[in-house]
């Protein structure tokens, strides 16, 4: 509505000045509507660029939608579960009563690894080289938790701490691409 409001103004203040530089310097008015003319092709273009570029934003979201709300879906569902693990082992590790329910949690993780999965392998055309990166480095990290964890050289409560944090900053990633790509 802005724009709409500020474009009636210019318009007008192009008209009242072209009246004024005409009545003082009598313009040739064939010149005059040509440039008119000129000057609406361009904006005509340039409106059209900008529309095709917005549809094909608009497709690339269309596509992507599903799987990356998905993803989003997911990831978000194991950074919950992942806490809960983490807070479940850190009550043990203290003689705390764990009251946590951690029900489910290898069927979310699973269900995590197979989205993240179908994103790297099947979707991979459609993502941005930094999602793409990002995936490819959680899943480096979480390779690097699961041996340091089977080694004895983090507890478990470390473990899934650890990986609760690459977990948190691929969510990050995932919802800046999505925010990106849907327009929002």
């Amino acid at each position: 509505m802005v724009n709409f409001v500020l474009g009636l103004l210019c318009g007008f203040m192009a008209t009242i000045w072209y009246l004024v530089f005409d009545f003082s310097f009598d313009f040739d008015h064939g010149f005059s509507v040509n440039v008119v003319i000129a000057a609406a092709t361009l904006m005509a273009t340039a409106i059209h660029f900008d529309s095709v570029r917005k549809q094909r934003k608009d497709r690339l979201w269309e596509i992507n939608k599903d799987s990356l709300l998905k993803l989003s879906k997911a990831i978000s569902d194991s950074v919950e579960m992942t806490g809960k693990l983490a807070d479940s082992h850190f009550n043990q590790e203290q003689g705390i009563p764990n009251y946590v329910n951690t029900d489910g949690s290898g069927e979310i993780h699973a269900h995590f690894k197979e989205v993240l999965s179908d994103s790297l392998y099947v979707y991979k055309p459609l993502l941005s080289p930094e999602l793409i990166s990002a995936i490819e480095d959680y899943q480096t990290t979480q390779k690097k938790i699961e041996e340091a964890w089977e080694e004895n050289e983090l507890s478990t409560f470390v473990a899934y701490d650890e990986q609760w944090a690459a977990q948190k900053k691929l969510q990050e990633v995932v919802a800046s691409f999505i925010k990106q790509v849907s327009g929002v």
